[in-house]
């Protein structure tokens, strides 16, 4: 199959301009790999193309219009779901899974055809200018190789009350991780929330309710999104999740968050399928995604049966490889106890184990991308030199010795 099959062409998706960031938040492999800056004038034609076609994969345009916003049949299911048996929704709902026709396209749980794109543009950029190698400014900061992000859903007061249990675990593995709460599910025991923040832990917003309606139509959305932004800014939630991940991309930017983690790099199993085909950071407008990249508890545990483990490790071992972010996304409702939660003590361990992997929080990750993506990169004299508002932690590496160029 070649390489860029599923680009059919060129759809726009269109977001409101701010002056301050546009020239920045932007998705070209120019951009992606931060080459020397001279570099782009010569290159022009292929970075706009590029963005283009990354677009395509990032803003899972491959999928037609309907499928990138939630069906309007699952409002059904919000109707009744809080009267069905929390064990009995699982099985029902791994039988759908199970019987639904799956997507081809993004393969799961490792999609790498924008991975190869990214290489496949930087060697043509190399083309163009007959060179054989180069620098570029680093993926992540201090040198470091790969990325892990710990992200949490809490679905219900039950699984407020297996927080701490999960933070010691992560703390004692030297990890600090974020907590997405549903703002107007269950009570939020705020004092424990504080509690955790004084420990570096941090928080975002889950949606207001996990029944379908924030991004249901313009009007649930109008009427919903000023409440979640209100308790986001009182109770400062500076990152947002979707409910149920069921989201509409060009809304994202609408509700102020400085980031946002409502999509996968490929997740067919979810009520609404699709992925970025992105183990990296990237734009939506001028909120930095943060695509979770490893599968889901819940997925594996209840849709389809499996012992997440060894899923989990192998999904990790391929982004490690390609040098791209391991963002994991696990619920305490699901994994606060007993063998699933041994089963996340074991992940955490072997992400411990892994060699120059940066240990970030959400917010870390999306602060340095938008450092990075301000930084200009030189070179004199055949040493490299990086220029911008602020260069802490920002390190040139020569393409060579980048994985994804292999």
């Amino acid at each position: 199959m070649h390489l860029d099959a599923h680009y059919v062409g060129d759809q726009d998706t269109s977001f409101p301009a701010n002056p301050e960031v546009e020239s920045r938040c932007v998705n070209d492999a120019f951009t992606f790999w931060k080459l020397p800056k001279p570099w782009r004038l010569e290159l022009e034609q292929l970075i706009e193309e590029s963005e283009k076609r990354a677009t395509y994969y990032l803003y899972e345009q491959y999928l037609d219009s309907r499928s990138r916003r939630p069906d309007w049949m699952l409002s059904c299911y919000y109707g009744v779901k809080n009267f069905i048996p929390a064990a009995v929704r699982h099985r029902l709902n791994s039988f759908a899974i199970r019987s639904r026709r799956q997507l081809t396209f993004p393969k799961w749980p490792c999609e790498d055809t924008l991975l190869r794109l990214w290489g496949k543009w930087l060697s043509a950029f190399l083309y163009r200018l007959d060179v054989k190698d180069g620098w570029h400014i680093g993926f992540w900061p201090d040198d470091n190789r790969s990325c892990v992000v710990l992200t949490h859903d809490v679905e219900s007061t039950y699984g407020m009350d297996r927080m701490e249990r999960m933070a010691d675990l992560e703390e004692r593995h030297g990890f600090r991780s974020a907590w997405n709460l549903a703002l107007d599910q269950y009570p939020i025991d705020w004092s424990r929330v504080e509690r955790l923040r004084a420990r570096g832990f941090e928080f975002g917003a889950h949606g207001l309710r996990h029944d379908g309606k924030l991004f249901r139509s313009n009007g649930h959305f109008s009427a919903l999104a000023p409440r979640v932004r209100t308790l986001a800014t009182e109770h400062q939630l500076r990152g947002f999740r979707a409910p149920s991940t069921l989201r509409r991309l060009e809304w994202i930017p609408e509700l102020g968050f400085d980031f946002d983690s409502s999509f996968s790099d490929t997740d067919i199993f979810e009520p609404q399928p699709g992925g970025t085909c992105s183990i990296f950071p990237f734009f939506v407008g001028d909120v930095v995604e943060l695509p979770y990249t490893l599968p889901q508890d819940h997925t594996l545990i209840h849709l389809l049966r499996q012992e997440p483990l060894p899923v989990w490790l192998r999904k990790l071992k391929w982004i490690e490889s390609m040098g791209g972010m391991i963002l994991t996304l696990t619920h305490p409702d699901y994994s606060g106890d007993g063998t699933p939660l041994a089963d996340y003590e074991q992940l955490l361990q072997r992400l411990a184990a892994l060699p120059h992997s940066w240990r970030a929080l959400p917010s870390e990750v999306a602060a340095w991308w938008r450092r990075r993506a301000a930084l200009d990169l030189y070179v004199h004299a055949g040493k490299p030199m990086i220029t911008g508002p602020d260069t802490t932690g920002a390190s040139a590496r020569l393409l060579s010795t980048e994985p994804l160029v292999h």
